[in-house]
This record gives C-alpha cells, structure tokens and sequence, in this order.
C-alpha cells in the first residue's frame, strides 16, 4: 500500500501540472510559451503579478488574454465586460462558486458558508438596521482599547507604532465587542487566536489551491494542525454559544449581539450543533478583521502624510458632525464626509487584490468583443483598467484623501461618490446582486466593521470611521522621519497588502484627549 502510494502522488501532480498548463482558453498569453514556459510564468505570479499584468494589458491592447498562475490559468477581461459580469445571473459567470473557490471554504470554514449563506441576510436586514444601536458599545470599547494601545512609554511624549497589527488588534477587539460582547472580546488569547485565523485563511486557502483536489483536505489539516486555524477561537466562541441557547430555553434576555442576530437566523441543525454555528461567527471575524484592518491601515497611511492645515480641515468636518448631531450616530457618521473620501479613495487605488469581480465560466461565454472563452476557466477585470482610468479620475496615479469630497461638494450629491456606492467606475466591492452587503457596516467602525460573507469585502465603514475621527481629534499622526509618502504596498499572488512593518507616530494633542466625548 505504502508503495502504491509513493507511486501515485508523483502521477498525481504530474497529472494535474499538465492540466494546468495546458491552455485550452484559445487566448494569448503572457510569459513563455510551453508548459516550462506556463510554470516559470506561474512561479513569477507569486511575486509579480502586477508586471505580469501590465505586460498583458500593454501587449495586447484591452483583448481578452491568460495570466498563468500556480492555481491554473487566469483570464483577464477587459473593462467593458463589468455590464456583462454585473447582469450574469450565475448560469454561465458564475461568482459563488468562484469565491468557494477563492477561500476554499470546504476546508477553511465548511461548504454550508456558501450553500446556504443565512448571515448575509443577517448582515442585509438585521444589523443593517440596527447600526445605530450598537454605536454606543462600539464607541465605548473603541475608547478602551485605542487608549491601550496608544499609550505611551514611561517618560516619552509620543510611541511609535506598527500600524497595521495594531489596527488589526483594535479591530478585532472593537467588532468581537458587538459580535460576542465584553466577556469575550477582551480575552487577549482568544484575540490572538481570531486574529491568526482570520489573517492566515486566505493564505491557507491560496495555497491549497496549488495542489490537486485530493490533496487539499489533507495539507489544510496538517497546516492548520501546525500553525493555528478555526480549532482555536471556537474552543471560546462554542461555550458562549452554548451558554446563549441555555439562556433562551430558560426565557431569560442576554445583552443583543449580531450573534444573538445569527441565533434567530440559524437553521435547527446549527441550533442543535454550536460547532457549526461558530463558524459563522468566525466567517464575519474572517471578513470584518481581515478587510478592515487593510483598508484602515492605508487610510492611516496616507492622512498621516497630509499638512497640519489639511489634518485641521478634517478634524473641523468631524467636530461640526458631532456637535451638529448630538454626538456619534448615523447622522454625524454621514456627514464626515473627507473620511468617507479617504477611505474611498482607497477602494479605488488599492482595493484588496489587483484583480476584481472574480467569476467561473461554467458554460462558454462571449466577451462584449466577441472573443469566447470556454468553461472551467477563471476570470477576472483588471481594477487597473477601471480606477486609473485618466477620463474618470484626473491624476489617477496620485492618492487623494479629498478627492471624492471635492466631487461631492462641487456637483452638490452625498450619494454618488460615497465609500459603499458602487458603480462601473468604482468595484471594490463587486457590482450589482453580488455587491458586498456588508460594506455599510464598514462605515460603521470609521470604516471597520467588515464582514466577508458570501462575497464581502466591504463590511468596515462605521467603525473605521469612529476609529480614524476619534484618533485624529486625540492624536497627532506622522510618520517616521518625516516622510510624506506612504508605505508601498506588498504584493502576494494578486492580493494588495499595507507594508505590515510600517510604523507611525502618535503624540497625544494637548488639551484635546477625550475632546469626542
């Protein structure tokens, strides 16, 4: 049997390399031709896919062509196809197969995420509607943790930090406070552990997909097993899920939490296995830290690269928000409008990936040009031909925190340039039914409550925005030496990383501590 063995995995992968690097599409290609060729191209992905796009988008004018990656042939299409990815009813572009795919979720999480995706609608209906109730408790715990996290060293007038880890400590802490509650989101162990679940799934995930099916199950096993995955945060994520459904059989009312929410939602077979309900609520972890902790650390970046006199003009927005509406609710949230341009701005210039609106070709399809690509292949729109598009966004190159702000303000609108406004022009967040129906909650955290879903990349607006207003009202933000650029970002296979080892520097501002009280 061992024998058997030794002799059917090199077959195996030989197989399957071959599958891989036989093109079928009947498209060109980027890299050298030939199967060596396919794997030498697909090795550079891992690195440079960024060059390997523009050699593609360059060399072959807007037309449909391959980007060989170590998961397969990817097909890039040109921009004017996102009418035809947005109207796709998912019998031929398929996206939820394709985001299965993407998170490899029958290994990372289970195949009910997607086959029946009840916390979208938990996301769409319940807490949508109860944002303005969890404000109070968001706020709360956001003050808390931020006033940890930036103190300062014994003696010193600022503390240098790196951003990144602590943006994603903060908001795994902040979201886990509305999703579990004091008890829980607290626990610096358990922190720990979502936080390594979160960041590491979609690494896990990409690397499975370089192996052949088969193999999946197992490597995910064993690197899980080795360096951490959902085992952990659900060993305190079961309890409290098994102490909440006590509680309901007993009629008593705990504190309302979107777990609470998910509770309500979860068919019986998940009421009657809390194993399988923790992993919802370390789906919306998955989504809220993984997707909120990016898109504020680049916010941060790039406001601390502004003058004093544009930091003042924000900070003045965000103090007449507060005191025109009574504080920290929906209303003043909406009219911080420069931050909802920052982060904005951020969905356009770096989104998540360098690549958008993933979809499957189940069944042939015809381009808007004509060209038809055949089933079983991946595609996917450049963001690169969409957001840097010059006759859309003057200076596309250049990174403007006002520049969504100006829009709104000169053409007198709130809603067409707001951060969870999608439009042709602006997919972060997908388009159309598959749009992220979490992103508004992303306004929610000063952009950070993300939660993934089906789809979602967008859950993090208000609690990035109760972050980035309450820092900047109580922080002075610059960065090391003085820079005025921010960190470049890093690239892993086509997803778009803050530079982790950045730091920045806060320095209390005199007389201003607590001033959004």
């Amino acid at each position: 049997m061992q024998v058997e063995t030794l002799v059917a995995v090199p077959v195996v992968l030989v197989a399957f390399v071959f599958y891989l690097t036989h093109n079928r599409t009947g498209l060109p290609r980027v890299g050298k031709s030939g199967p060596l060729g396919f794997i030498l191209t697909a090795l550079k992905s891992i690195t440079s896919f960024a060059d390997l796009l523009d050699e593609g988008l360059n060399k072959y004018g807007g037309k449909a062509f391959v980007v060989p990656t170590m998961a397969g042939s990817l097909v890039i299409a040109g921009p004017e196809n996102v009418g035809l990815f947005k109207s796709s009813d998912d019998t031929a572009i398929n996206q939820p197969i394709s985001i299965d795919e993407t998170l490899q979720l029958m290994h990372t999480m289970n195949a009910r995420q997607q086959a029946l995706p009840f916390q979208a609608v938990v996301v769409r209906s319940d807490l949508t509607r109860a944002i303005s109730t969890f404000i109070p408790e968001v706020l709360e715990e956001m003050r808390l943790a931020m006033a940890e996290a930036f103190a300062l060293p014994l003696g010193e007038k600022s503390t240098t930090l790196p951003l990144f880890h602590t943006m994603t400590l903060l908001v795994a802490r902040i979201s886990n406070r509305a999703m579990l509650g004091t008890s829980i989101c607290r626990q610096e162990q358990y922190l720990h552990d979502v936080i390594h679940f979160a960041e590491t799934l979609s690494l896990y995930a990409q690397l499975l997909t370089w192996f052949p099916r088969i193999l999946r199950g197992p490597l995910y096993f064993m690197l899980s097993s080795a360096f951490g995955g959902p085992k952990e945060p659900a060993r305190v994520i079961i309890p409290h899920l098994k102490m909440l459904l006590a509680e309901r059989e007993q009629g008593l009312e705990s504190a309302k939490t979107i777990t609470d929410s998910l509770i309500n939602w979860a068919p019986p077979e998940e009421i009657a296995n809390p194993k399988l309900l923790a992993m919802r609520v370390l789906n919306l972890n998955f989504g809220s830290i993984h997707t909120s902790s990016i898109f504020g650390t680049h916010a941060l970046f790039h406001l601390a690269t502004l003058s004093e006199s544009e930091l003042d003009a924000i900070r003045h927005e965000i103090i007449e928000a507060l005191e025109s509406e009574g504080g920290y609710n929906k209303a003043s949230l909406a009219k911080m409008r420069i931050l909802d341009s920052t982060l904005r701005e951020v969905g356009r210039f770096y989104a998540l990936s360098l690549v958008g609106l993933r979809r499957v070709i189940i069944k042939p399809v015809s381009l808007v040009d004509g060209t038809v690509v055949p089933s079983g292949y991946n595609i996917a729109v450049p963001f690169k031909s969409i957001h840097f598009d010059e006759n859309v966004y003057p200076e596309p190159y250049k990174f403007d925190c006002f520049r969504f702000s100006k829009l709104r303000a000169s053409e007198h609108t709130d809603l067409k340039y707001g951060f969870t406004t999608v439009q042709k022009e602006f997919v972060p967040f997908g388009l159309g039914k598959h749009a992220c129906p979490g992103r508004f909650l992303r306004v929610f955290f000063s952009l950070g409550f993300t939660t993934w879903l089906t789809q979602n990349h967008a859950s993090a607006s208000m609690e990035l925005k109760l972050m980035i207003s309450h820092l900047l009202l109580n922080y002075d933000l610059s960065l090391p030496g003085g820079a005025k650029e921010a960190p470049k970002p890093k690239f892993f296979n086509s997803t778009v990383l803050p530079d982790t080892k950045a730091r920045v520097i806060l320095k209390p501002r005199v007389g201003q501590a607590g001033q959004d009280l």
